[in-house]
């Protein structure tokens, strides 16, 4: 693990290197030297809040299934989880699984339940991408400014919703093409595990997957089924969106420049794309991103985009770094 994350961020760093090198370090250093900084303290403030309102949304779902969790182990665990998803990569794929796994150890919610509600909560925040990007770009389009310079973003911008919809849909609506898979999935797991050791046969036996998968359903029904709950953490990710978005805007503010409040918003829904990238975080890529739409749609030169850019990071992403890994090792320290 120590070995993927370093090699993620020398992987990153390169990267980086790269993009700072295209559009000219001491332009980049020259739009720095200007930036305001009392205007930055705002895009950190965001930044805190931006974590604030997401870590709202967990707490709206884990408390739904285990009104036993304090607010403060839920923010541990969130916090934690942040640190995990942003410093591997693809850490996201891992994150889920992980965060379950310290709540069913730590308290009395099953490892299904605990996996349900991370699920829902990372899915909801997911959500405001969409929401306030397809907004964007309907008002972008409507003035007729979207050109030809990020075609290619819009259409990748698209399938990938398509893609996490249709997904979710299928999860939803056919559990038992879910049950189908898991469970052959596990069966040939088992076999292969099983010819070097039968300790994990019980829980990988079908009848097990089975039970927890009945389980995991029936948490996502229970959450489901509570709308009040649901509209709350709704309300509470799209507020998380709006400060998570907010640091790009300030950034442009403290250097000088204004951006439409529509380009902001597609600047960081089209960065999601970036972290197909296969460094932590989707570093480099998410600031090549957002670079591409503030030069295209904002107006702003390479190098004061690319500013801006990593003015919202250092709010946003490595703030999350900081304060997921203070607390992740808080965490750690409390189990031995």
């Amino acid at each position: 693990m120590k070995r993927r994350i370093a090699v993620g961020f020398t992987f990153a760093v390169l990267l980086l290197v790269v993009l700072i090198s295209a559009v000219g370090g001491q332009d980049l250093l020259a739009e720095l030297s200007q930036a305001d900084y009392r205007i930055l303290t705002l895009g950190v403030l965001s930044g805190l809040l931006a974590l604030t309102f997401r870590g709202l949304v967990w707490e709206q779902f884990l408390s739904l299934i285990d009104d036993g969790l304090s607010r403060a182990q839920i923010a541990g665990l969130f916090l934690t989880a942040m640190f995990v998803k942003y410093v591997t990569p693809y850490g996201q794929i891992a994150t889920e699984p992980f965060v379950a796994y310290l709540v069913s150890r730590e308290e009395e919610m099953a490892y299904e339940d605990g996996l349900a509600s991370v699920l829902s909560a990372d899915l909801l925040n997911y959500v405001p991408y969409y929401t306030f990007g397809f907004a964007a770009l309907g008002l972008i389009v409507a003035d007729d400014a979207l050109g030809d310079g990020l075609i290619n973003q819009f259409v990748a911008f698209g399938v990938l919703f398509l893609v996490i919809a249709t997904v979710v849909v299928l999860v939803v609506r056919r559990p038992e093409l879910v049950y189908s898979l898991v469970i052959g999935a596990t069966s040939v797991v088992r076999r292969l595990v099983g010819r070097f050791t039968t300790r994990f046969d019980d829980r990988l036996a079908a009848e097990s997957v089975r039970s927890r998968l009945e389980g995991f359903y029936t948490t996502v029904d229970t959450i489901t089924a509570d709308r009040r709950t649901v509209v709350v953490a709704a309300a509470y990710a799209h507020l998380g969106m709006v400060f998570l978005m907010l640091p790009v805007y300030i950034g442009a503010t403290s250097l000088g420049y204004q951006l439409p409040l529509s380009v902001v918003a597609l600047a960081v829904a089209f960065g999601k794309l970036g972290s197909v990238v296969p460094a932590p975080g989707g570093t480099g890529g998410v600031e090549a991103m957002v670079t591409a739409v503030l030069t295209t749609l904002g107006g702003l030169s390479p190098a004061a985009a690319l500013t801006v850019a990593l003015i919202y990071r250092a709010c946003t992403y490595w703030l999350t770094i900081g304060i997921g890994g203070a607390a992740g090792g808080v965490l750690l320290l409390r189990e031995q």
